[in-house]
């Protein structure tokens, strides 16, 4: 990415993992191992090859482990900051939680979880061009269950977030919530400081507001938090990203 865009990724890896307590039980789920390495470091990994420089780590639950295993983030060439929570908050409530160490005016937002290979840089002059304040990377997907669809318009405006009765497009797909964001600072700075949910109050009210915009990705991607997608992590990162 170049020197004017967004180098910053925030990542929420504050979750108990509840789903995945069968399989993973003695870390946190941005822990669990994917083909002998943490899924942390396979995101890490990426975001540094992505030109991300700056990593600001959002935990609770497990945050020493964590942060035992990140340190200053220079084994990726990242320097990484962390914002810890006392009760949990949710992402939306953990977000505006780590607002005094959020430095610059636009960023990039994911879960700690999830892994979306996309174009970043690319991405971010999407949200810039469109004057967004907030930008959802999206994804096409055959299937509802565990997703947030989304409608957009021909301006790739989003107009509905999470409604599950939305059509699908032409094909038989839906264009549903890939877990990347860029955001801009400000409308973190509007939120109140409590338990929040992001996807459930946070985004819906954005979208009322005319301020959210879908970027189309095609990338790879997977979310861990559930003992299928988990095991089949195993195989398909390796593959995905190179061991």
């Amino acid at each position: 990415m170049e020197e004017n865009r967004s180098r910053l990724a925030v990542i929420l890896a504050g979750g108990l993992g509840t789903r995945l307590r069968g399989v993973v039980s003695d870390v946190p789920k941005a822990l669990a191992p994917i083909a002998g390495r943490p899924f942390l470091d396979w995101l890490l990994t990426m975001l540094s090859c992505r030109g991300i420089t700056k990593i600001l780590l959002l935990l609770g639950y497990g945050a020493d482990k964590i942060m035992a295993f990140v340190e200053d983030g220079s084994k990726w060439n990242l320097k990484a900051t962390y914002s810890l929570e006392k009760e949990p908050l949710d992402k939306g409530g953990a977000l505006r939680n780590a607002l005094p160490y959020i430095d610059e005016g636009t960023f990039f937002f994911m879960n700690g979880d999830t892994l979306l290979d996309m174009d970043l840089g690319e991405m971010f002059d999407f949200h810039v061009n469109k004057s967004a304040k907030l930008t959802i990377a999206a994804r096409p997907w055959k299937d509802l269950t565990r997703v947030d669809p989304l409608k957009v318009n021909d301006e790739s405006k989003v107009v509905s977030f999470g409604e599950k009765n939305v059509p699908p497009e032409e094909g038989g797909f839906w264009l549903v919530n890939g877990g990347f964001y860029v955001v801009d600072r400000d409308i973190v700075e509007e939120l109140p400081l409590r338990r929040l949910s992001w996807e459930k109050e946070v985004v819906p009210q954005l979208v009322r507001r005319g301020v959210v915009y879908s970027f189309r990705s095609d990338g790879y991607f997977i979310d861990i938090g559930v003992p299928g997608d988990y095991f089949k992590a195993q195989r398909e990162i390796p593959y995905i990203l190179g061991s």
